[in-house]
């Protein structure tokens, strides 16, 4: 059964992760987005670019009442990194909500079965996704998100609907709890093996 470090991103055993850079560069250019949204509404663009434009009229004046240019650009270097520095100090940490930068695609829950073991799902809000959920279904998740044909949130219900049938099906069986869990995990393949078998292929 996968280990999952508390706090981390889940790593299968086989270190398998999906790969489509179609849908990778999608996701990284809505996290991108997120982030540049989040930066402009903490104003500092155009607090930067109002700087910027005082301190080059600040360095023509100087350059025309010294009549030394380079010392005029030496002096506007210097301020503009002495501002750059206090801006990092002050300024307000980025208000980026999670949960939200895959709003448009539906979320992360949304997102291919397998991306619960993808680095960029959990920079795009997997981890805000998956709060509450109990390390036992997340690890049984995660072993069978390599087969499971739906989406993450297809992939957690079907946990929880095996795990339900377990409870139901052998109420008086002693079972261990890795016991436990390798009867959720057997019913739960049975149930994707039936689902791939009967999901209709479309053809173009």
């Amino acid at each position: 059964m996968t280990q999952l470090p508390e706090g981390t991103m889940p790593v299968r055993g086989d270190r398998w992760r999906p790969s489509n850079p179609l849908l990778e560069n999608v996701i990284q250019k809505y996290i991108d987005e997120a982030r540049r949204e989040a930066c402009d509404t903490t104003g500092n663009t155009g607090t930067i670019t109002a700087g910027g434009l005082v301190l080059v009229g600040f360095g023509i004046i100087l350059a025309m009442g010294t009549g030394n240019p380079l010392a005029a650009i030496f002096v506007v270097i210097v301020l503009a990194l002495a501002g750059l520095a206090w801006m990092g100090v002050k300024a307000p940490p980025l208000r980026l909500d999670p949960l939200q930068i895959l709003e448009a695609m539906g979320g992360p829950g949304n997102l291919p079965a397998g991306y619960l073991v993808h680095p960029l799902a959990w920079k795009a809000g997997m981890p805000e996704y998956l709060r509450g959920v109990p390390e036992r279904r997340l690890r049984i998740a995660v072993d069978l998100c390599r087969q499971h044909p739906g989406a993450v949130t297809d992939l957690f219900r079907m946990v929880e609907r095996s795990e339900r049938w377990v409870a139901e099906q052998q109420p008086g069986k002693d079972f261990s709890p890795a016991g436990r869990d390798a009867e959720v995990v057997k019913f739960a393949k049975r149930l994707i093996e039936h689902q791939i078998r009967n999901v209709p292929v479309i053809t173009r």
